[in-house]
């Protein structure tokens, strides 16, 4: 098998469709968005490969890598066959050794799911994406506030440090991240981290101090959340058998979507 870096997908266009409509093979990300594919050759830091086989395609891959971070993601993932899933994963541990991967792909897929048990790789939950479409929760929100400097040092050390998007990265990336706290008498009881600026915003973390659970802070968190994100999109992905955070959600007006479930899953390249 060769791999060849892609520059334009005119001539993958057959075999894009064929694994798209197939629920086996499908990809997430390019369910929810074929701009994670097909933009990915004007994005930096992405990379984009076809493994061919007799000049067929047998998968196609898109790799976010951040060489600072030594940290790779695999953004789609596109192929039936084993082989051509492991000549890709030998090609990237060759060139980024000692680099942190993360791959996030279709659970159904065992072309890719059984390579990376073979690999030794970690795996999460499998999780789903919720949409917010439904009704916005009519709740007070006069408890939630803006990130401000005042606030800084609280958010920072009730911020999960378990997780790559840690306070001081979302804190460094102030363009692209919106931080709501909820506050009371002077005390930050739980955040809310989401993008901004884009047409479809993600939650990437939602917490309430364990002692608040339960004040109405995560629902007044989102109303707010959503009220400045208008006129755009809100999405969340959430473990499939999280059951309280999906009812949570659910409150606050989003919804499943249906044939986007992925899972996650991580290993560290070995240096040789």
């Amino acid at each position: 098998m060769m791999i060849q870096k892609i520059r334009s997908f005119e001539k993958y266009e057959n075999f894009i469709g064929e694994l798209a409509r197939d629920p086996l093979y499908s990809d997430p990300h390019f369910t929810f968005d074929k701009e994670n594919l097909y933009g990915s050759l004007e994005r930096q830091d992405e990379f984009t490969f076809a493994v061919l086989e007799n000049e067929e395609p047998q998968g196609i891959f898109v790799w976010l890598v951040l060489p600072n971070d030594q940290y790779i993601e695999m953004i789609i993932g596109f192929t039936k066959k084993e082989e051509a899933f492991s000549e890709m994963l030998s090609y990237m541990e060759r060139k980024y050794q000692g680099f942190n991967m993360d791959f996030v792909f279709n659970p159904l897929n065992p072309a890719i799911s059984r390579t990376l048990k073979m690999k030794g790789a970690s795996f999460d939950p499998e999780q789903q994406k919720m949409m917010q479409n439904g009704i916005v929760p009519s709740v007070s929100t006069d408890q939630i506030e803006l990130l401000s400097e005042k606030w800084t040092k609280q958010y920072c050390d009730l911020h999960n440090k378990d997780t790559y998007w840690t306070a001081e990265r979302i804190l460094s990336d102030k363009n692209n991240f919106r931080v709501l706290l909820a506050v009371k008498e002077g005390l930050v009881q739980g955040y809310l981290d989401i993008t901004c600026g884009h047409e479809m915003n993600e939650i990437y973390d939602l917490f309430v101090k364990p002692e608040s659970i339960r004040q109405g802070y995560e629902l007044a968190l989102l109303a707010k959340a959503i009220e400045l994100n208008s006129p755009h999109q809100m999405m969340v992905v959430v473990d499939v058998d999280a059951n309280l955070e999906i009812e949570l959600f659910t409150a606050a007006g989003f919804n499943r979507l249906e044939g986007q479930n992925s899972i996650t899953a991580s290993y560290r390249v070995k240096t040789i």
